[in-house]
């Protein structure tokens, strides 16, 4: 990795209000900046990371059988969506909830006392599978789904078939006030469990050699099924829960995804280079997307000594 392009990008970073940026590349640590010691011993909130660890939840039980398809209607779940007066509710699927495309109208969760029942009660917009709404609702439903299939609750899921074979503990994870664990934000971790959960995306869903989730899954997950944004360098899109950036560059593309939380927290994941990325902010809500920013321009810079070379 160019030291230059490393050492600008750790002068950016002191200047705003990041306390961790690490960059492992292979089995190797290219890049570290830690505000403190404290920084990565302590649990943080990822808040939207919760998403794409919930997503993986959802790939588990696609591929042991335990829900048979993402085409299936979300009614099967939760019959009370049939009692709306909008009928197109009905068609809404799991693939649209991992989409962010159920159509429904996005609102504040917090506040009220059940959740689920909230989320299911809101307008439909957009007729499902036709647009793109950012919406922790769609993510908390998913968590629901993940419970009532499971027979467990999410945490207790996750612990077993996720948490403990990657060797993460210490964390912890928020429920609503009806005991379900909030789909889209809500779990503390450090920034080394973030970059564990980073190798498994990278690794195609193993740990050590020990298959997790499949690598059908991890495909489809980060596949773009919706853009947008497009840029000159490239697009940026939305998979299951995760957010995609294919590069425009196609003779050297540094096309990667990436989870990401409010404030600044982001795992990026660079399949071509084999390089993982976490990130620890508490940025400004104006200011939460300079770590990607930033990442971009490192991947830019790299692009560039790649052609000319």
């Amino acid at each position: 990795m160019d030291k230059e392009l490393l050492d600008r990008l750790e002068k950016k970073i002191k200047d705003i209000k990041v306390e961790a940026f690490i960059i492992n590349q292979g089995e190797r640590q290219i890049f570290e900046y830690s505000k403190n010691k404290k920084v990565k011993e302590k649990p943080f909130k990822v808040y939207s990371i919760t998403k794409t660890i919930v997503s993986l939840l959802v790939g588990i039980l696609i591929d042991r059988g335990m829900i048979s398809s993402l085409d299936t209607p979300i009614h099967n779940y939760f019959p009370e969506i049939l009692n709306s007066k909008n009928a197109m509710k009905k068609e809404i699927t799991i693939r649209h909830l991992l989409t962010m495309t159920s159509g429904m109208e996005v609102n504040e969760l917090e506040g009220n006392k059940d959740w689920i029942e909230t989320v299911l009660n809101q307008p439909l917009l957009y007729e499902p599978g036709t647009t793109f709404q950012y919406s922790s609702g769609d993510s908390h439903l998913l968590s629901g789904i993940v419970q009532k299939v499971s027979g467990m609750t999410v945490s207790e899921f996750a612990e077993e078939n996720l948490f403990k074979p990657l060797n993460i503990n210490e964390y912890s994870w928020l429920t609503d006030p009806e005991g379900i664990h909030i789909g889209g934000f809500g779990i503390r971790m450090k920034p080394e469990q973030l970059m564990t959960l980073g190798y498994l995306l990278l690794n195609n869903g193993e740990h050590h050699n020990i298959r997790i989730v499949s690598a059908e899954w991890i495909q489809q997950m980060t596949t773009p099924y919706k853009e947008t944004k497009t840029e000159e360098q490239g697009t940026y899109g939305y998979g299951y829960q995760i957010w995609t950036y294919t590069s425009s560059h196609h003779n050297q593309p540094l096309s990667f995804y990436c989870a990401s939380g409010i404030y600044g927290q982001n795992i990026f994941v660079v399949p071509k280079l084999k390089l993982v990325a976490v990130v620890k902010s508490q940025l400004k809500l104006e200011d939460q997307g300079l770590p990607r920013i930033y990442f971009k321009e490192l991947l830019q810079g790299l692009e560039n000594n790649m052609q000319t070379t």
